[in-house]
């Protein structure tokens, strides 16, 4: 071996064996479920550490044993990182909301319900039910404020948050599945048990779809508005701009986020944890929820807004978020089978805001699924349709006016036929 040869070998050595102790601890971790809050494996880093450490520097020189063992503890510094708490792992009280009820869904399972009845002069016979996105997220103050007014309109209201988060219960982690969501679904239209117009935001568009591949379900639904839709269930993994990033033109709210939120956000814990195997004990879902803070969840629902227009933005008053859930049920979704529904009896509607953050190709996969009746953009609004005043008369006024067969104010766009256009021209 040559002296040249020699020193790039040297130079080499201390960066392999850093990364052969980082891939040892996530090797150990995801083997042995980060049991024990990921002791064991943080154990056997360091015991690689060590054995990497003696076996390169047993006959070197004082000083270059003494530089490798300090890049191996800096290696180690990392991995110790990962095993800190990022947040307490019990949850605090929720507060007394009178208007929230706990309805049994199946064994062990329960979602919190709020229910507006309708104005008895102009009651319909007929419910509302709002299905949220997410998921592992909950019915916004600002969902329930502006569903509550569709009372007035004589219809049944009813939201709720989906398991795991909001008031609803927490489970196992093994137990927070796609097709668990869409038994609670099932379970909330046969306790309702009326002639539903079923509303879908985002995740919830995903939700419904598996769940109306269900005859008893479909036979309760009069009405499907899907508002902002995510992906399909089983919708295809694609790098495609239309189908990956965000299409329109109009720029959304974004806020600026700050070092300590990212910090949240990017926390190598919460990230292990979520992707671990499920039940893994690296951190609970408590934990998780906790490091969830407002600031965090008001940047994540920030670009649901236009730009400029955060009035409801910075009035959001946010609950429990779960991660776990989240990433479980979105994983399971996307391995769902997607149904064909264009036989379906019920009229579909599809509402999008115009500075939506969601790839646009990603709502017209639903032009695949679905006969679609009418579709409508509501101008100056993005993700959430209602985000402001004009968008919550626009949103209502569609709604109403598809439910009772009259003709929409605003155009009918897109189409099937105008879909890929109206994403290349962003819409």
């Amino acid at each position: 071996m040559t002296n040249a040869l020699r020193k790039v070998v040297r130079f080499l050595t201390v960066p392999i064996h850093m990364l052969a102790v980082w891939l040892t601890f996530l090797i150990v971790l995801w083997a042995t479920r980060g049991g024990a809050g990921g002791v064991p494996a943080l154990c056997i880093a360091i015991a690689v550490a060590g054995i990497l450490w003696w076996r390169s520097t047993r006959l070197a020189s004082r000083r270059r044993a003494i530089v490798h063992g300090s890049l191996m503890v800096l290696a180690l510094a990392p991995v110790a990182y990962v095993l800190a708490p990022l947040a307490p792992s019990s949850l605090a009280p929720l507060s007394t909301d009178p208007s929230a009820e706990l309805w049994s869904t199946g064994p062990g399972r329960a979602v919190a319900v709020y229910r507006y009845p309708a104005d008895a002069v102009r009651a319909r016979h007929t419910a509302l039910v709002f299905v949220h996105g997410g998921p592992g997220a909950y019915v916004r103050d600002i969902d329930r404020a502006f569903f509550a007014g569709f009372a007035r309109a004589g219809f049944d209201v009813v939201l709720y948050d989906q398991v795991g988060a909001g008031r609803s219960s927490l489970l196992s982690p093994e137990h927070y599945t796609h097709d668990n969501n869409v038994k609670d679904l099932a379970a909330v239209l046969a306790r309702v048990n009326m002639p539903t117009v079923l509303v879908a935001q985002s995740y919830g568009a995903t939700l419904v779809t598996s769940a109306l591949a269900n005859l008893d379900v479909r036979k309760l639904v009069t009405h499907l508005i899907l508002t902002e839709p995510g992906s399909i269930p089983g919708a295809a993994f694609s790098l495609d701009k239309s189908m990956s990033k965000k299409t329109t033109h109009a720029p959304d709210a974004t806020l600026p986020p700050s070092v300590a939120v990212m910090g949240k956000l990017l926390a190598p814990r919460a990230m292990l944890a979520a992707f671990l195997p499920a039940g893994n004990g690296l951190a609970s879902q408590e934990e998780l929820i906790n490091n969830y803070t407002p600031d965090v969840q008001r940047l994540l629902v920030s670009n649901s807004f236009c730009k400029g227009d955060t009035a409801l933005l910075n009035s959001f008053h946010p609950g429990r978020f779960n991660l776990i859930a989240n990433a479980r049920i979105k994983n399971d979704a996307g391995k769902a089978a997607t149904p064909d529904l264009h036989d379906m009896a019920a009229p579909v509607m599809m509402l999008l805001g115009e500075c939506s953050y969601i790839p646009r190709g990603r709502a017209m996969e639903y032009f695949g699924v679905y006969s679609t009746a009418r579709a409508h953009l509501i101008p100056g609004v993005g993700h959430i349709v209602w985000g402001n005043a004009r968008g919550q008369e626009l949103t209502r006024d569609a709604i109403v006016r598809f439910v009772d067969g009259a003709p929409g104010v605003l155009p009918n766009e897109p189409t099937q036929a105008t879909a890929r256009l109206f994403v290349e021209n962003g819409r």
